[in-house]
């Protein structure tokens, strides 16, 4: 049974385990149902770009170095991607920007001899000895090692943007469910500041909502101006394991809450609106924090919080 409190819906941990045992064999329907074809497609384009790179490799490695061939694979996101990925371990873009003091660009690399020799000189470095023995024994490839090089990078790149498309499609759907709820409700959407917002009265109106917003140092995925003059920010988050969960919930969206709730006062409630596999132990902490806590698979907890708070 749904207790009412000042603030909000709390609920029995009974009903936190139920809702995470729902969510957690939705979310294996939702992964035993995927089709290969976005797989296959992926593969696809990684396997051309990675065959394509390596066939280049010995010039890419040359000195003195081809800037404007080393410019030109940087300015093309897949070969980039590629690139990237032919290192043990592979090296994110986040990590080669630090590496490279933040410069990574074909402008900056055809423009700067120096930038263009530390990344050629970071790739020699980095070159996975596995996949790529000849070129570390100054040989040319057999067809076997160069297919066997081509597979390996494409698998691991492809494997990388498969997850990374989950995690968004996943994140994608839960916000336009949200979204179309809010509609349904005749709420009307507002374009979003592209400053963070610092005082409450730049927050939604009462009957308005936006997406995606900065309030103070962070982002909130839907701000909604309830009738009673208080917002509601809701964070839409999925999760596919247990120990994610406790990452996503209890350190993202309740330091989030924590931070609004000394920055806006009560004039702001907070809200996570759950999809996947959660460990109900962390959805109870999160709700003791005080959070209000609503699933995916049933939205209409949301409808009947914002009708009454509406009220």
């Amino acid at each position: 049974m749904i207790q009412l409190s000042r603030n909000g819906r709390i609920w029995s941990d009974e009903d936190i385990l139920a809702d995470c045992t729902e969510a957690t064999r939705l979310f294996r329907i939702r992964r035993l149902d995927e089709s290969l074809e976005d797989y296959v497609s992926e593969f696809t384009s990684a396997e051309t770009a990675a065959a394509s790179l390596i066939d280049r490799l010995p010039e890419l490695l040359r000195r003195p170095v081809d800037q404007e061939l080393l410019g030109s694979i940087v300015g093309n996101p897949m070969l980039f991607t590629a690139l990237r990925y032919l290192t043990a371990p592979p090296v994110s873009e986040d990590d080669l920007r630090t590496l490279l003091s933040g410069r990574v660009s074909r402008k900056a690399i055809r423009s700067s001899r120096e930038l263009a020799e530390q990344l050629q000189f970071l790739l020699h470095q980095t070159l996975d000895p596995k996949r790529f023995s000849w070129i570390l024994e100054d040989q040319t490839a057999t067809p076997e090692q160069r297919r066997t090089a081509v597979i390996a990078t494409a698998v691991a790149m492809t494997a990388q943007r498969v997850q990374a498309n989950r995690r968004s499609e996943e994140k994608k759907d839960l916000e336009s469910a949200v979204e179309d709820l809010l509609k349904a409700l005749d709420y009307q959407r507002v374009p979003t500041p592209r400053e963070p917002i610092e005082s409450a009265e730049d927050l939604p109106q009462a009957g308005f909502y936006m997406t995606n917003a900065t309030l103070g140092h962070d982002n909130g995925d839907c701000v909604i101006g309830l009738r009673n003059r208080k917002r509601l920010v809701l964070e839409c988050k999925s999760s596919n394991s247990g120990i994610n969960s406790r990452k996503r919930l209890n350190k993202e969206v309740v330091k989030d809450a924590e931070n609004w709730r000394s920055q806006f006062g009560n004039q702001v409630m907070t809200g996570a609106v759950l999809r996947g596999v959660f460990n109900p132990r962390y959805v109870s902490n999160a709700q003791d924090t005080p959070l209000l806590i609503f699933w995916a698979h049933r939205l209409e907890d949301l409808r009947e919080f914002i009708t009454k708070e509406n009220a």
